[in-house]
């Protein structure tokens, strides 16, 4: 049995390999569940609060799990990129958009050291990443780098 540091890459490869609800797409335009329903309605608000409908944003999700409220957003148009330190998750995300017809870029990286220039999009966020860093400042600061003035940050 391999051993695992707590947190360590390996691990998060191992669980995603593991799991069968890794494969569970989050996404629907018509719910069946309460998890897509909470997703779809995360969707809804972050996009009136964030988009304009006449604009087609670069969307960076980091720490992207299955790329669930990505999906939402390469589905109404935007230009996605998905970052991840695994890549057995990033593999998974990939099959995920495959099945939904939805584009976007993959990465695998970390949030605290990523290969984006300055201001490249105008959005960045994450779901349940925050919660894995006991020092937050590092992976915000490199966020904020990669945001555009006047874009928008939301960690959840």
């Amino acid at each position: 049995m391999k051993k695992f540091k707590k947190g360590s890459v390996e691990s998060f490869d191992e669980n995603w390999k593991k799991r069968p609800e890794s494969f569970y797409n989050h996404f629907s335009t018509n719910p069946s569940n309460q998890i897509q329903f909470a997703f779809k309605n995360h969707y809804e608000v972050f996009n009136k609060l964030i988009f304009n409908k006449k604009k087609v944003y670069d969307v960076l999700e980091v720490g992207c799990g299955r790329g669930s409220l990505s999906s939402f957003f390469a589905h109404s148009g935007h230009k996605c990129t998905l970052l991840d330190i695994s890549s057995e998750v990033i593999e998974i995300a990939k099959k995920i958009f495959k099945l939904n017809n939805h584009n976007a870029n993959f990465v695998i990286g970390d949030v605290e050291r990523m290969n984006f220039k300055d201001n490249s999009y105008d959005v960045v966020f994450s779901i349940g990443l925050m919660e894995h860093f006991k020092e937050i400042e590092k992976s915000i600061q490199e966020q904020l780098r990669v945001l555009r003035p006047g874009g928008t940050l939301f960690l959840y």
